[in-house]
């Protein structure tokens, strides 16, 4: 027993010899700063995104959707007759729906009230996404697809075509901030800074501007004003610092 005592010990003490290096390393904390950023840049976009629908009503449901396809069709030739392509017009809903009306209850077999709508017609919407590459244009299209048979605008989504080089100067803007944040508090904390930890950043996505949903039947001329979109970022560094 005793003979299996000793090679127990001096295993043990060895553990003890490569642990205790190891947890002081793991308990040492190095002093640090934490610091975000944002940053932004504006850009004027050139893509104007609208949804163009036409709702129409009819005694059946094939004489609604009948109208429809053909107003439908209408609209779309008014599209690309301004000149959008094909790929940048899509279908973004369609639907079929009873329309119905309140009557007066009556009593059913059983003496119960029985309240039922009446079905009068059917009401059939198509919607299509489109993509105008020249905002400029998007005025005089939503003019002439209502003049062409549509009676919905769902609102104006703007765009930029090619964000990259806006979302890599708002990052680097986002950086930068970080970093006189960082300098200001080491300054007024009496600590200087060595050098980054870490460093994380985000976003870089524009921030749209939208326009309203408004019923085009009795809308006068469009104005379409883009404006400008801006493209944001932020930034997270840790910094150690000493004093």
């Amino acid at each position: 027993m005793h003979g299996i005592a000793k090679p127990f010990a001096a295993a043990f003490a060895a553990l003890m010899i490569v642990a205790g290096p190891a947890a002081a390393q793991v308990q040492e904390r190095i002093p640090s700063l934490n610091a975000n950023g944002e940053g932004f840049v504006m850009v004027v976009p050139d893509l104007a995104i609208v949804t163009i629908g036409v709702t129409t009503r009819g005694e059946t449901a094939r004489a609604a959707l009948d109208q429809n396809s053909a107003e439908t069709a209408r609209v779309i030739a008014a599209i690309t007759g301004a000149g959008v392509e094909s790929r940048d017009v899509q279908t973004s809903g369609f639907n079929v729906f009873p329309v119905t009306e309140s009557r007066p209850p009556r009593v059913d077999d059983q003496g119960g009230i029985e309240e039922m709508p009446k079905i009068v017609g059917y009401q059939v919407t198509n919607e299509v996404r489109v993509t105008v590459r020249d905002v400029q244009k998007s005025g005089a299209l939503l003019d002439q697809v209502v003049t062409a048979g549509a009676n919905q605008i769902s609102g104006i989504q703007f765009d930029v075509s090619d964000p990259q080089g806006a979302a890599d100067e708002a990052l680097r803007k986002a950086i930068a901030d970080a970093r006189r944040k960082a300098e200001l508090m080491a300054a007024a904390a009496g600590v200087r800074i060595v050098r980054v930890l870490d460093i994380s950043g985000g976003g870089g996505f524009p921030v749209f501007a939208r326009m309203e949903a408004f019923d085009a039947a009795g809308a006068p001329p469009v104005p379409v004003m883009p404006g400008e979109t801006r493209v944001q970022a932020n930034a997270n560094i840790i910094f150690e610092i000493a004093e």
